[in-house]
């Protein structure tokens, strides 16, 4: 009999009674996982010569990848731009969620004042996800830094400019460290300095609550922008 996956090579499980997808169709056919990659079964047969360290019966459900969810304002009775209850309410959203599909998320803070963003974001810690729930990627921080006329449901008193740079930013936001993206309106003043500023930083920025044309719109990309939110609605063509 083969050995075991785990004597020397890790620990190989191989999920059965599975459907997954494979050149655009869903096929039954038995899937092996080890340390987190998706392994070639002709290598383990034939190659390795080992066995699955662990079977599992899928029962007909099928495989698929996690979703990524980068704009969650809350859920289950909590929001995530009020100061209380922070952690309390990422606990229940990430492990509510996991019945949907999701496996990570950005917890989002739409526009607010000062003072709330230096209280929300320490709490808001990136983290791996689990069976206890779906992974933190870090906070989506949607505003202040966005156009009055297109703001949505943002209060309009709260909305910001940033006409002294990055250095708005920062007093504004405070401590960057938990944050994974940033929505802003590229049309601003000062906008290609913030947007490299936030680069360098590892923090995507997103273009979005905006009226910007394509010229401002090609001209934060350039400088790193690489996302949008909330594409196509409500936008200028």
């Amino acid at each position: 009999m083969a050995p075991s996956s785990s004597k020397g090579h890790g620990y190989l499980y191989q999920y059965t009674n599975c459907r997954i997808l494979r050149g655009g169709k869903i096929v039954r056919e038995d899937f092996w996982v080890r340390d987190g990659r998706i392994m070639n079964p002709e290598v383990l047969f034939f190659v390795e010569k080992v066995n699955a360290d662990q079977r599992i019966d899928c029962d007909n459900l099928i495989i698929a990848p996690g979703l990524i969810d980068v704009q969650i304002n809350g859920g289950y009775g909590f929001d995530f731009s009020t100061e209380s209850q922070v952690e309390e309410g990422i606990q229940k959203v990430s492990h509510g969620i996991l019945a949907c599909g999701v496996t990570s998320f950005c917890p989002t803070v739409i526009t607010s004042p000062p003072h709330v963003y230096k209280q929300v974001l320490p709490k808001i810690k990136k983290r791996n996800g689990s069976k206890e729930g779906a992974g933190v990627l870090g906070a989506h921080l949607e505003g202040p830094f966005i156009d009055l006329d297109k703001r949505g449901a943002h209060p309009e008193q709260l909305v910001r400019d940033y006409n002294n740079g990055f250095t708005d930013v920062l007093e504004v936001y405070g401590d960057l460290s938990n944050i994974a993206i940033v929505t802003l309106a590229p049309e601003k003043q000062n906008t290609p300095e913030v947007i490299e500023e936030f680069c360098k930083r590892g923090i995507v920025v997103s273009v979005g609550h905006s009226k910007a044309n394509l010229i401002q719109g090609e001209a934060a990309v350039r400088c790193g922008a690489r996302f949008i939110t909330h594409l196509f609605n409500a936008m200028l063509p």
